[in-house]
């Protein structure tokens, strides 16, 4: 150390200067390190209509909240976000100078899950849940503090015309091309102030008909018909912002077309298609072909065909039988009409009778 005696003559308030600066850098390190890190972490967002059930799962994995309820689990509460007599969760600044509330848990030890009944505005806010130690399984558990965050913004339903009707962003669902037999996502969002029910229909070409099997997922719309498909649902990624995915699994020719978003809440509609297009692996393009659903129709027919051919012997069975037994009844008839005539009458086609009485005159000698 035979620097800082040379440093010092050269400079005599080095010493000073050094000293200065190592306790500023000490200062601002201890502030750093003593902010929670929870307030810096990004919160979960998670979105609850006032009134209804929600639920707040602590970990990493969902499926290990029964190995961690044996752990020490403890859920603060700041409250923010909740109408106008509290702040915007966004408002860090104050928010970082509140301190967090401890929730009792019914006088109970906390559990992973906290369930929130009855959800009201005083209840939106930002929830924090601490895990001491970490278990992963039943056998084994680290010696670590999960921390997280999570923030429960409260929805209202004012049925009123200040909420507008659902806006789709980003000009989504984009026309895609993709090769055949590969996975397609096809991304739909939806800005609306209230959660929005997300439905994806596809168009089809050919409809089966106005009453098919399938008409109580179609529908028909300026002069089109739509097939409702099957999709994840709605998923909150901000304010007021919900995501809605619908995938393709090994995408073949009959899933080339026309596909429509539709976002919906009780003010309107808001609605915007795509066209899906697949080539080969070469590049040429797939052509569309109706075989799919001349397929299902073809599948539908089958079981009606093999029923007509029973039930047109069984019908034709029965017009002999009855033919059979109309002539036996004719013949019975007519055994039992010939004893009506007399023996002088003769039977006339089968009709009538007629007489064929000779006229006999009698010679009379005139005296």
């Amino acid at each position: 150390m035979k620097w800082l005696p040379t440093y010092a003559k050269l400079h005599p308030s080095a010493v000073f200067f050094v000293l200065l600066l190592l306790t500023c850098t000490l200062h601002h390190s201890f502030t750093v390190d003593s902010r929670p890190s929870a307030d810096v972490e990004i919160p979960k967002l998670q979105q609850c209509s006032a009134g209804a059930d929600t639920r707040l799962r602590c970990g990493i994995k969902e499926h290990h909240a029964d190995h961690m309820n044996s752990s020490d689990v403890q859920w603060y509460f700041k409250p923010c976000g909740g109408g106008f007599q509290h702040m915007t969760c966004s408002n860090r600044a104050i928010l970082d100078t509140l301190e967090w509330h401890p929730l009792e848990c019914d006088n109970k030890p906390c559990r992973v899950t906290l369930a929130i009944h009855n959800v009201s505005e005083t209840d939106a806010g930002l929830y924090r849940c601490t895990i001491h130690p970490y278990r992963t399984d039943n056998h084994t558990q680290l010696d670590i503090q999960l921390v997280r965050t999570f923030e429960l913004v409260v929805t209202k339903w004012p049925l009123d015309e200040s909420i507008p009707a659902p806006e789709l962003l980003d000009n989504l669902p984009a026309n895609t091309t993709a090769i055949i037999d590969t996975q397609i996502v096809l991304q739909c969002r939806v800005h609306s102030k209230v959660p929005p029910t997300i439905k994806w229909f596809r168009r089809i070409n050919k409809p089966l008909g106005e009453h098919n099997f399938n008409q109580n997922k179609s529908i028909r719309y300026l002069e089109n018909s739509y097939e409702l498909l099957p999709s994840a649902g709605e998923k909150l990624l901000s304010y007021d912002i919900y995501l809605s995915k619908l995938i393709l699994y090994n995408a073949s020719e009959r899933d080339i077309g026309i596909y429509v978003c539709v976002g919906i809440n009780y003010v309107g509609v808001s609605m915007a298609d795509a066209y899906v297009n697949l080539v080969h692996p070469n590049g040429t393009p797939v052509q569309e072909t109706g075989g799919g659903y001349v397929g299902l129709m073809v599948l539908f027919l089958i079981p009606i065909a093999l029923a007509i051919v029973p039930l047109l012997g069984w019908v034709m069975l029965n017009v002999l039988r009855a033919r059979h037994q109309s002539e036996a009844k004719s013949l019975v008839q007519l055994s039992g009409v010939t004893h009506v005539c007399e023996p002088n009458l003769q039977r006339n086609y089968g009709r009538k009778c007629m007489d064929t009485h000779e006229h006999l005159y009698e010679k009379v000698d005139m005296l």
